[in-house]
């Protein structure tokens, strides 16, 4: 090891947190420089404008947004995604100048925390937590974009590894508070508990589960978050009404189409790229869940309850769009438990600092491929008009 990669253990996370920040401002200068556009508007693109037009209706959570963007015509359309995303714009907005800035900081800090997070979790599952976290901030390549832009992916990921982590250091209370921040983070955050309550009754049992019953308090605030949209809108399912209406969901109002769906959807040239992604992702995944079970080391089932339980849900009910980016981010959740079940064929003597380099050149690649991509989509479309009245009144 270098002397970046013997670092003591709070240094190396410090150290780790400043790489994934400076990985993600500088994948926004590039696919700034790229594309064309203001590195504040990329906040807009993907679900960032939506985010970004709640918080502009915060304290009258999703009312009175600006009707900028068509689907407003339905005053319900934004419950179609959760809260505290936008509320942690909002907040950060004040110190940024504005909620477009607001938007990329406060996923690159989540970045970074999930960094910091992720080196302690390691440290129970790896003897090279440092090689780990750092394979963890590139990769999968969606991890990078999404912690870069407007995702809400680095908030809800931050929040699964420290209610795991939680879990693994037997502290239910702040299991409980992780657990419940995923779950207002993203419309199926409610996995986050189940996966920390399947990890530990498989440690100790019923008596074990008993123990974390405060996890089940984290469904409070989703209950008082359907009660708000039950008193506004006169549905308290409203968000899930949207999300058939509006993304062709399932029974359950996740808003994309099972795998099945994603692979057999008649192709075009424009969808090519995306439907290699699924593939991949599929088949990458599935592949480390099969390879873990078979190796079926007792120290790791914590890893593998968390990954096979992301699988089987967003193959089965919530992941299979098409879209490039859409069935990645999903299984950005899987992301963690995975890398760390692929520790054991990591290279033996890595140094960190010569590292970082060559790791961010795949995932840069694939970012600015689909930025590219993605905005060549919005301008054939004519949306890129819209995003550009919305970030007249967005600042």
């Amino acid at each position: 090891m270098s002397a970046a990669g013997s670092l003591a253990p709070t240094r190396e996370r410090a150290f780790l947190a400043a790489v994934a920040l400076a990985a993600r401002v500088g994948f926004v200068a590039a696919a700034s420089a790229a594309t064309g556009v203001a590195w504040r508007d990329l906040a807009l693109r993907y679900d960032g404008h939506c985010y970004i037009l709640i918080a502009s209706t915060i304290p009258r959570l999703y009312v009175g947004a600006p009707p900028l963007f068509p689907a407003l015509r339905d005053p319900a359309f934004l419950t179609g995604w959760f809260p505290l995303y936008p509320a942690l714009i909002r907040a950060a907005s004040g110190l940024t100048g504005g909620l477009r800035a607001a938007a990329l900081v406060v996923s690159w800090v989540s970045s970074a925390a999930a960094t910091v997070l992720f080196h302690r979790l390691a440290g129970r599952f790896s003897s090279r937590p440092g090689l780990m976290t750092l394979v963890f901030i590139f990769f999968p390549p969606m991890w990078l974009v999404a912690g870069s832009l407007g995702f809400v992916e680095p908030v809800f990921v931050c929040a699964a590894i420290a209610a795991v982590l939680a879990a693994l250091e037997d502290r239910p209370w702040a299991c409980a508070a992780a657990a419940a921040v995923a779950v207002l983070a993203q419309k199926w955050g409610l996995i986050v508990p189940a996966i920390v309550l399947l990890i530990v009754l498989d440690r100790g049992g019923l008596a074990e589960a008993r123990r974390f019953r405060p996890v089940l308090l984290s469904l409070v605030p989703l209950a008082a978050l359907q009660a708000y949209l039950g008193a506004v809108f006169h549905d308290p399912f409203v968000n899930l009404r949207v999300a058939r209406e509006n993304f062709g969901g399932t029974l359950l109002g996740f808003p994309f189409a099972s795998l099945l769906r994603g692979l057999t959807h008649p192709l075009v040239p424009s969808d090519i790229f995306g439907r290699v992604c699924l593939i991949a992702n599929a088949v990458v995944y599935s592949a480390v869940a099969v390879v873990a079970w078979r190796r079926g080391v007792r120290a790791q089932r914590p890893l593998l309850i968390w990954l096979t339980a992301t699988l089987s849900f967003v193959f089965c009910l919530g992941g299979g769009d098409y879209e490039a980016y859409n069935f990645p981010r999903f299984l950005l959740l899987a992301a963690p438990a995975a890398i760390l079940l692929l520790e054991p064929f990591a290279p033996r003597k890595p140094s960190l600092a010569a590292l970082a380099a060559p790791l961010a050149i795949l995932p840069f690649i694939f970012g600015i491929i689909e930025v590219a991509r993605t905005e060549a989509i919005l301008r054939r479309s004519g949306l890129v008009s819209v995003l550009a009245a919305e970030s007249a009144v967005l600042r």
